[in-house]
């Protein structure tokens, strides 16, 4: 007679409700952990991904105003002006002659207005108008121009009507961006005018 071995043959019937206890806590444990590996790696990627387009989004920007400036032109009834924090000058919108102006609105967005030639005459800020870059904490603009006095180039903080019958050799632009995460970013580019021929005048006193 075959005796039968009462444990070995309880052991095979199946789990406990304990071991089921414990299997279910080591899933969910190990599933959270999954979870929250692929959750901040995908948060790292939608924070990359943002910043790669406003990277792209300031270069097309940038290089649009790199453009316009590189190609202004001398127009008596549009002078070249520009402040600390806006500019302005002449340009060309559908291949008809406007002012392109560049400033920070209220809002704290890097903006472009273009003006028509008759809107140049209108009172008040007409023409049209577009948010390009938001987020802009900081906007700096530096114009460059020849000291006769020493023949160095020098730079100023404007280009007020002293010298509205010329153009700066070179603009540089200064650009602070507030990031998500509280932080700032500085972008910085210096632009070339070929036919800048911005000098300061000197009077002779006799």
């Amino acid at each position: 007679m075959v005796r039968r071995n009462k444990g070995k043959e309880k052991s095979t019937r199946g789990f406990t409700l304990l071991e089921l206890i414990i299997s279910g806590a080591i899933i969910f444990l190990v599933s959270i952990t999954i979870y929250s590996v692929f959750a901040g790696g995908l948060n790292v990627w939608k924070r990359a991904d943002q910043a790669r387009g406003k990277g792209y989004a300031l270069r097309l920007v940038i290089e649009k105003l790199s453009s316009e400036l590189r190609n202004t032109f001398k127009f008596s009834t549009i002078p070249f002006e520009g402040s600390e924090d806006s500019i302005s000058f002449a340009g060309l919108d559908d291949n008809k002659v406007s002012r392109v102006s560049y400033f920070i609105n209220d809002d704290g967005a890097f903006c472009r207005r273009v003006q028509s030639y008759a809107d140049v005459f209108k009172k008040g800020e007409s023409g049209k108008y577009s948010s390009l870059i938001p987020g802009v904490s900081g906007l700096k603009f530096g114009y460059c121009y020849l000291d006769n006095a020493t023949g160095d180039y020098k730079w100023k903080d404007d280009w007020v009507k002293e010298e509205q019958d010329t153009i700066p050799q070179a603009v540089k632009i200064e650009l602070t961006l507030k990031k998500a995460s509280g932080e700032e970013s500085k972008f910085a580019k210096t632009i070339f005018i070929p036919i800048g021929t911005g000098e300061q005048k000197i009077e002779l006193i006799q």
